[in-house]
This record gives structure tokens, sequence and C-alpha cells, in this order.
């Protein structure tokens, strides 16, 4: 049985209001330089980390929250843009961006359209309705969000208690003041995709993608495609690629054989999720070293489908040393294989350095490092992780020099390249439950900090009362 989702819209409004204790609003206003009201926090990315952080700040009685995205209403994120599985990786069941509220999860929005029959038929998510859940998202929690707006720099106002950000919008440049930011964009926050050097020098620009790239992949049709990755986003690519008419497509893996073991899902408890951040430096690298070692398959769904299509190949132990364009083919060639294309495609995933995003400059200036914090064995060296921030247990920033940049606990950031330091799903759904309300108790940490003299001022000489005043006959009578 279903219901629609008036009924549920109704229901998550009054879960909020069974959860709303305490109500007092609490932030003290503020204004900024230019005299105008200031954010309590301005939340970089509305995709379904930035919704859910800014739906939960709110629950928090933090109102003056404010969500920025440079993509068009309901293109945020990757799910309706480059993202081309068929469903999502990760198990139906995982709790998200609802944050404890039933009414707000994916499987309360799909049971009132489909049913519980519906729900129990479902494999994992489909990644469109995921999107489409998540536009629902954003209309019930209330969310302020301003599409087409990108961040283009964040540094510390005059003040020293309040954070500069500027962003380029649809009317021109704009500034916005704000006590705390969260930086919420993915893999775009991170550093981005790019085309291996050695790849982007010998092929024409219009014959290699990436997988985390926009694009129509009709450009396939009728076109031989070698690919190179071993995960997921590499067989979605083929995947697409013959759909749309490729006569052919080979994933080339560098690894003698394909990855099979995913220990990403052993991780998914509620001490490990909720408390990786407690770990040791020494045991924080060791997980995240180990999962690079031994990369991480494609879900079987992924590699079924793939195998399953005419024209699909997987070559393993085909690394691309040597690429070459000879005007009218690609020919790659790597451990005694050869191959012949009409195009490339990219699929290994995206670059885990935050110095590639230049709106984040005067924050790297200042920020620790991995490299500044820990030194790894020798056998467990890896220049990608050694670059990722090294963020305390509230995602904030922190000092490579102590008293240098206190603004920095200012900032904090879900983006992928801070799984190092707070769990290495933490970018993913499978870790929302516990990284979003930790996200946000470091926002509310900072802004309680910021306001604590004024708090007790309130404190001492506000009026508390409760009991009602009371007459001498009152008095007498008792």
């Amino acid at each position: 049985m279903s219901i629609d989702l008036d009924a549920l819209d109704a229901e998550v409004a009054r879960q909020l209001d069974i959860l709303a204790y305490p109500q007092r609003e609490w932030v003290a206003p503020r204004s900024g330089p230019d005299g105008a009201p200031t954010l309590a926090c301005a939340v970089i990315g509305a995709g379904q980390y930035g919704l859910a952080v800014g739906a939960l700040l709110k629950r928090e009685r933090v109102s003056e929250v404010a969500l920025f995205d440079d993509s068009q209403q309901g293109l945020e994120g990757p799910w309706a843009t480059f993202a081309r599985m068929e469903m999502l990786r990760t198990p139906k069941y995982l709790a998200g961006p609802e944050c404890g509220l039933p009414a707000l999860s994916f499987r309360a929005w799909w049971e009132a359209q489909h049913g519980v029959a519906a729900w129990d038929a479902v494999f994992r998510v489909p990644r469109t309705a995921w999107m489409d859940y998540l536009r629902w998202f954003r209309r019930v929690s209330g969310v302020a969000v301003h599409n087409g707006w990108r961040l283009i720099s964040l540094r510390p106002a005059p003040c020293g208690t309040l954070l500069e950000l500027g962003f380029e919008t649809p009317a021109g440049p704009a500034t916005r003041f704000a006590a705390t930011v969260v930086l919420a964009t993915g893999f775009k926050g991170a550093g981005g995709f790019a085309i291996p050097a050695h790849v982007a020098q010998a092929v024409p620009a219009d014959r290699v993608v990436h997988a985390m790239e926009e694009f129509d992949t009709r450009r396939f049709q009728g076109r031989r495609v070698g690919i190179l990755g071993a995960g997921a986003s590499a067989f979605d690519l083929a995947i697409a690629a013959l759909r749309d008419g490729a006569t052919r497509a080979e994933v080339c893996v560098r690894r003698a054989e394909l990855p099979r073991n995913n220990p990403r899902r052993w991780m998914e408890s509620a001490g490990f999720l909720a408390h990786y951040v407690d770990l040791p430096d020494a045991a924080r690298w060791a997980y995240h070293w180990r999962l690079k070692e031994i990369s991480q398959p494609p879900p079987q769904p992924t590699f079924d489908a793939a195998m399953a299509l005419p024209g699909f190949a997987l070559r393993t132990g085909f690394p691309w040393e040597r690429i070459r364009w000879t005007g009218e083919e690609i020919v790659v060639e790597g451990n005694g294989h050869r191959a012949s294309y009409d195009m490339l495609g990219i699929g290994t995933g995206y670059h885990a350095d935050m110095s590639r995003c230049p709106e984040l400059a005067e924050v790297l200036r200042h920020a620790a490092l991995w490299r500044d914090r820990y030194v790894p064995p020798e056998d467990q060296r890896h220049d990608g992780m050694a670059a990722a921030p090294y963020l305390d247990r509230f995602g904030a920033f922190t000092e490579r020099d102590p008293g240098s940049a206190p603004w920095l606990a200012r900032v904090h950031t879900i983006v992928s390249s801070a799984n190092l330091s707070l769990g290495p799903v933490a970018a993913s759904v499978s870790a929302m439950k516990y990284v979003v309300p930790r996200l946000v108790e470091g926002v509310k940490r900072v802004l309680v900090l910021d306001q604590q003299a004024r708090d007790w001022s309130e404190f001492l000489e506000g009026e508390h009362a409760e009991l009602r005043p009371y007459t001498a006959r009152e008095d007498e009578a008792a």
C-alpha cells in the first residue's frame, strides 16, 4: 500500500515537530564589513552532502544558512550529469541525508509512491530515482539554495571572526560573509579530474574523454573505444558507449587481474564509521593505503552487464605505456599488448590534490596536510595521500603552523580528499549518518564559542522568570 507525497510531506513536518526541542533560536545575528547581515554558515555545494548539512543545521536552529552551487537547479551532483551507472553502488538500506528522521529517507519517499512491496523488490537504488529524491528532499527541508553561484575565493574577513566568500553569479561578481563554511563539492573540490598527460599530449582533444566528464555518449557511435581503468566508472563508460552504438569497447587494466575484494562493505559498522576519526594517524593511514593498494572492483551487476554486451572486452595486464595518433586511429601499446582505437576513455578517478582548486588558495597556504603531520613507513608512501588535508574530527582544516591562521577552524570540508582524515567512505552515502552530524557539531561549536560573552551576559542579566509574581495574600494563605 502506498501513500501520496502530500501525505509524506505532512509526515515530515510532524516528525520535525516531534523532534523540535530545543526550539529557541540561539545564534546571535551579526553584520559583515558591508553592514549587511552575515550567514551563520555558507555551504558550498547543494548535492547530497550539502543538502544534508543544510537541513540538519536548520533542525539545530541555525537558521542563517545558505547553500551555493554552480549547477543549474535540479542538476546538482553527478546523478543527472556525468554519472552513468544504472543504480547506486551502495546497498539500498543505508541511512543517508535524512540524519535520523525516517520520513525524510529515500525508503519513505519510494514507498510513498510505489508501496512497500516495490521497496522489497528493489535491489539497489536507481540512479535517476536518487536524483529525484534529492530534489524532493531540497523542497521539503526548505533549505535556501543559490544555483549558478561558483565560489572563486575564500579568505578571512578583516575582523577575524568572519569569512569572506567571493562568487561568480548569473548577475555578476558577489561577496558574502559567513561565520563558518562547509565545503561539500565532492571530487571537484578535491582537485577534479584530468586526462593523464601522456594521453592528452598524444591524442587530439576530441578523441579522448574522461568518465567524470559530461558529454553525449552518442559520439561513440560506430567507433572502437579503449577505456583505461579498473573501477566502476570505467565499466559504466563502456556500457554507455556500446549502448549508444560503439562497435567495440575494451576496458584496459594495468593489473594482471581485476580486483575482486571490497572491504569497504566490512567498514560499514556503527563502530568503524563513527569512530574511524579516533584512530591513531598510523592506523588511519594504513587503512587508506591498503584500500588504494587493492583498488576497488566494479559492483557485480555492473560487471555482469558489461560482460553480456556484444563488443565488450576486458584486457588485464595492459598498462598504456605508449600512445600515438596515426591521423586515422589511436595505437596503444604496453606490456607486450597492442590495440587500435578510434576514441579513448579515462576511468581512473579524480585528482586528490586540492592545490588544483584556485578558490582554496588562501586556505591551503596555511592548512596542514598529512605530510606535515605524519611520516608513513617506507613501503606505504603515497604522494596523493600525503597531499590530503589534515582535518580535525569535525572536518575542519587545521593550521600548519599553530597560531598562524586560527580562522581555518571555521572552514569544514567533506570533499573527496577528506576521506583520509574522516574515513575511507566519508564522502559517500555510507557514512552520512555519522559524518554529517559531526560536521554540524563543528559548525555549532564555532558559533557557540564566538558568542560566549554575549551568552554569559544574557544568562546573568536576562529575564528568566518561570514563576509568576504572587501576592501577599497568596503568601499568607500558604
